[in-house]
């Protein structure tokens, strides 16, 4: 007879007690399970070992062991702590093993018992699927549904900030890039002014260069030249000196430099009459060039 509804017993250490009474019945104390959960860690653990059931005292020692099995003493874990929690449960299999026979009516009691256990297997797989507190939760379901709650709401609070945080910096990468465009924007107008300074100080360099040019004497055989002076000579081209120098020929390389301008060239000159007339021989050009007849056309537009 089970007149007893029981089916776990839960103590909580002292730090002292090692034997544990239960009042539930059992098939045998195989069906006797035991379990510690810890406060500290809120871990539950199932022992396999270090516990000892007496079935006819009904009691459980932890740490515990059958008469003559006892480990060393260094082997053995602590008693209960004050933070601990020992639960004493009974876990029966789902099972009928009991053949009563063939004989009338002894096929029909068996098939009594028979249904009850598949209704409990039936019900065992519809709990398994079903939220389960811990064999040693003190929680209600109460409790679980409140902590779910709140949990519920903090997640919504926190996925919105986290919403508004990427919004923020969406904005903010939109500005960021706004920023480079107009860095960018800023540095190809500059390198624009830049190239255009460039070119007109380029173009400067050359008008004062053909300006010099333009004026350049014609090389005297006796006079002394100073690095920088420019001279035309009797080839048709204009000369800047290297290096100071005395009666050392304009196409002596170590000592003069042929000058090239792209505003002017040496293909006209200025006679005796004022007139302007192509020179004899001429060499370099930025418009001229002399074709194949010996013409002088021009190379680009002027």
């Amino acid at each position: 007879m089970v007149n007893n509804g029981e089916t776990k017993v839960i103590y909580k250490g002292d730090g002292k007690t090692k034997v544990f009474p239960y009042t539930f019945a059992a098939i045998d104390v195989d069906t006797v399970k035991v379990a510690i959960y810890d406060e500290t860690t809120d871990v539950e653990r199932v022992l396999t070992k270090d516990y000892y059931v007496d079935a006819v005292a009904k009691t459980v020692t932890y740490p515990g062991y059958a008469p003559g099995q006892e480990p060393a003493e260094s082997q053995q874990p602590g008693v209960l702590q004050k933070m601990q929690r020992l639960v004493i449960y009974r876990e029966t299999p789902i099972n009928q093993l009991q053949d009563l026979g063939a004989k009338y009516p002894l096929p029909i009691v068996e098939a009594i018992s028979d249904k009850l256990t598949m209704i409990v297997q039936e019900l065992k797989e519809q709990v398994d699927r079903s939220i389960k507190n811990s064999i040693s939760g003190a929680k209600t379901f109460t409790d679980y549904m409140k902590e779910i709650d709140s949990n519920a709401k903090m997640a919504l609070q926190k996925a919105l900030e986290a919403a508004t945080s990427a919004v923020e910096s969406h904005q903010q990468a939109e500005d960021a890039a706004g920023s480079a465009r107009a860095a960018q924007e800023s540095a190809a107008a500059s390198a624009g002014w830049n190239e255009t300074a460039a070119a007109n100080a380029r173009v400067a360099e050359n008008a004062a260069l053909s300006a010099a040019v333009y004026s350049a004497p014609e090389w005297q055989e006796t006079a002394a030249y100073k690095a920088g002076d420019i001279v035309t000579y009797t080839d048709g081209n204009t000369y800047r000196a290297i290096a100071d120098s005395t009666d050392i020929l304009p196409t002596d390389a170590a000592y003069w430099t042929r000058v090239n301008t792209y505003v002017g060239d040496n293909f006209f000159r200025i006679d005796e009459a004022g007139y302007i007339v192509p020179t004899e021989a001429p060499t370099y050009s930025g418009f001229w060039d002399l074709d194949t007849e010996g013409y002088i056309v021009p190379i680009r537009a002027a």
